[in-house]
């Protein structure tokens, strides 16, 4: 009789708090400081690493992340992923960067990124489509810092680039 009783609970506390680790938002977080002596963005991007997975394992479904099952095949796969997905572009020219690296947090992965300028344009266009075709409800936050001015632009479906302006 005690282990039914067990049992009992155990199916009456996961109907009342169901056990479920999928997030229920879908956002990522991208932060863009201009260092104008060093002329160039700090860009740091946070996905959720359950996330980043489904979209990695689409190329190799036997990729694992955290721990990773290949690091530098992932990182090549995440630099591919976040080129096409996180354009930076001037006057209709795209602007190359440089994928630093990737570090994981919790179920959080943040992604390093630097694009060096050799001159610096007065407005940069960001495309940010991350997850837009995984997700209908994606949102990508994108916080930008340029000396002492900061702005915070929302992108989705319906909005995915905004112009950072460069000069002072």
């Amino acid at each position: 009789m005690p282990i039914n009783l067990f049992l009992f609970f155990i199916v009456y506390l996961n109907v009342l708090f169901p056990i479920d680790n999928e997030h229920k938002f879908y956002v990522s977080t991208t932060s863009i400081e201009f260092k104008s002596k060093s002329k160039s963005l700090q860009i740091i991007s946070q996905l959720f690493t359950d996330d980043l997975q489904l979209i990695i394992s689409g190329q190799d479904e036997s990729i694992i992340l955290d721990p990773d099952s290949d690091l530098e095949f992932i990182d090549q796969l995440i630099e591919n992923y976040f080129k096409e997905n996180l354009v930076f572009s001037s006057e209709g020219v795209n602007i190359p960067y440089v994928f630093l690296g990737k570090e994981y947090l919790n179920d959080i992965t943040k992604c390093f990124i630097e694009l060096k300028f050799s001159e610096v344009p007065n407005n940069v266009k960001l495309s940010n489509e991350l997850f837009l075709s995984l997700f209908k409800e994606q949102q990508n936050i994108v916080h930008f810092k340029n000396l002492d001015k900061r702005k915070s632009f929302l992108l989705h479906k319906n909005k995915r680039s905004v112009i950072l302006t460069l000069a002072p």
